[in-house]
């Protein structure tokens, strides 16, 4: 007789398959779902030896699955300055001021990325002069999400930047209006690795450590899978070196960072596609085609931010390859031919526009379909874009930036755009397959900060909570399919994870309270009591 190694009964098992169906307890046997159904089916797979957990009532959900997540980014912040809790400048001072009392005068102190402006009661991003009063031993470069960094005088000093350095192609030294000197703040990255290449590289050791200790938060929000979008081989290594030692908490896909037609040439003849595991998988590039709130290329012009976007005929960044449109073109070809999948950051609707319409001329060659291309954040597309997304049958990922970049989205772009981004109900109601994120540590990794904004549309402005393009709200099942079938369907595991059914694998996580029905005001507190992963248990708290 079969018998089950864990069974969960008791509970309300939301197993998001074809119809959404709800069950009272689940069987998992090794790393697979053995059975789901009602407490009295399961009761036969109870034998001497299984454990059996009684849920009480509580709500089980597929694990969650970021499809945009800088986990080594949130690895980073692990071990750099958190401004996580900082609620004014005088705080981003003083955490500084504390690791400055520890740490070696001329060394480099890195503040993490995992905050934003709006936190702060300024509402603005710190200046040098700000940061030199805390520091002045020390180089410091303080990250702001993956578009924006702010450099002390000491690190400009290093970098040699001074109001005569003129801006690098794709990117902004912000200087003072009045004397032209630079602020310390630099947009986009050909701007802050002005700065960031002479800081010490992560070593491997750290990188690890902070893995470790980021992925284990993501678990205790029930994430079980990630997909990384854009790492270094250094980067990769250090996941490999997890996945060796069996240290793997979180199934990962990972696209290699490419920024020209030598990197996709040169990586595509290493290793085959999709090359891994279903706990680590090579899977693809992603290529960086604009910048941020900041900077992402529009058709419109920008509204005059002063001191931060002085410039009333700005319209953002296109980043492309040195060769411009006709490489990022080869670089696509090349790509399709050799059947590697493609996803590529794109905000601005001018950006969008580009990137479809390259990959429409790829597509007449080279079909995309089956390669699900994807075009990532899709703040801004036209109508026309989106028809032929839908067209290809590209993919799309949808993150909660405007949570806490919609007070910049509103300051730099205007009302009128900033409600109509990241058109999620638009998208989804098209049947363009789209998977839910974070791009955490851009904004905040909490999953279910991302699910409260996909339903309510509400963000956070200067210690205020507004709505920002409440039509483009769509429910909690659609959210949580999102956040499950669809990131799974984006890595290609469709079959393996995002839904509870016999012989998928056993990821799931046993919430704090009931995603379908808790108050909007309380979605974003929940966490996860039990996360599973491949049947093994990854997070357990107070179940």
């Amino acid at each position: 007789m079969v018998s089950a190694d864990i069974v969960f009964r008791h509970g309300k098992v939301v197993t998001v398959d074809h119809d959404f169906s709800i069950a009272q307890a689940i069987a998992v046997q090794g790393e697979r779902i053995l059975a789901v159904g009602t407490d009295a089916e399961i009761e036969s797979l109870i034998g001497p030896k299984t454990r059996v957990i009684d849920l009480a009532g509580r709500t089980v959900v597929p694990g969650l699955h970021d499809s945009h997540i800088h986990t080594m980014g949130g690895a980073s912040d692990e071990l750099a300055v958190s401004l996580a809790d900082a609620k004014s400048m005088k705080d981003v001072q003083a955490a500084f001021a504390a690791r400055v009392a520890q740490t070696p005068a001329g060394d480099w102190v890195l503040g993490g990325s995992g905050w934003h402006e709006s936190q702060l009661v300024e509402g603005r991003l710190p200046v040098r002069q700000e940061l030199d009063a805390v520091t002045p031993n020390n180089p410091v470069f303080l990250r702001r999400g993956g578009h924006v960094g702010v450099a002390n005088s000491a690190a400009l000093a290093l970098a040699g930047i001074t109001k005569d350095t003129p801006d690098p192609k794709g990117g902004v030294i912000v200087r003072d209006p009045t004397t032209g000197e630079p602020t310390g703040v630099l947009v986009e990255r050909s701007a802050f690795t002005l700065v960031a290449k002479h800081i010490p590289a992560a070593t491997r050791d750290d990188r690890i450590k902070g893995l470790k200790l980021f992925i284990a938060k993501l678990n205790s929000k029930g994430v079980t899978a990630t997909l990384e979008p854009g790492l270094t081989l250094d980067e990769i290594a250090a996941y490999m070196e997890l996945w060796r030692s069996g240290g793997m908490t979180t199934r990962v896909r990972v696209l290699q960072k490419v920024n020209g037609l030598e990197d996709v040439t040169a990586m595509s003849s290493v290793l085959a596609p999709n090359f891994g595991d279903d706990w680590l998988r090579v899977g693809g590039f992603k290529f960086l085609s604009d910048g941020g709130i900041e900077a992402a290329y529009m058709s419109e012009h920008y509204r005059v931010v002063e001191g931060e976007q002085n410039d009333p005929n700005f319209v953002g960044k296109l980043i492309v390859p040195a060769g411009g449109l006709e490489e990022l073109g080869q670089m696509f070809m090349v790509a399709a031919e050799r059947g590697w999948q493609v996803q590529a950051h794109a905000v601005g609707d001018a950006t969008i526009t580009a990137i479809v319409d390259l990959m429409e001329e790829t597509d007449r060659k080279f079909p995309l379909r089956d390669l699900r291309w994807t075009i990532m954040h899709i703040f801004l597309p036209t109508a026309a874009s989106l028809e032929k997304i839908k067209r290809m049958g590209l993919y799309t990922t949808v993150q909660d930036h405007p949570v806490k970049l919609g007070y910049n989205m509103i300051r730099y772009w205007g009302e009128e755009r900033a409600a109509r981004s990241i058109p999620v109900k638009t998208i989804i109601s098209m049947g363009i397959p789209t998977g839910g994120g974070t791009d955490a540590p851009v904004v905040d990794w909490n999953p279910f900060e991302s699910l409260w904004w996909m339903t309510t549309r509400r963000v956070f402005a200067q210690g205020t909570i507004r709505v920002l393009g409440p039509e483009e709200a769509i429910t909690r099942p659609e959210a949580l399919r999102l956040y499950t079938m669809g990131s799974a369907a984006n890595a290609f595991m469709e079959d393996r994870i995002g839904s509870l059914e016999p012989r998928k694998y056993a990821d799931l996580a046993v919430l704090s309270a009931d995603y379908l029905t808790v108050p909007d005001d309380d979605l974003r507190d929940i966490r996860s009591l039990l996360t599973m992963v491949g049947g093994k248990i990854v997070h357990e708290a107070g179940i």
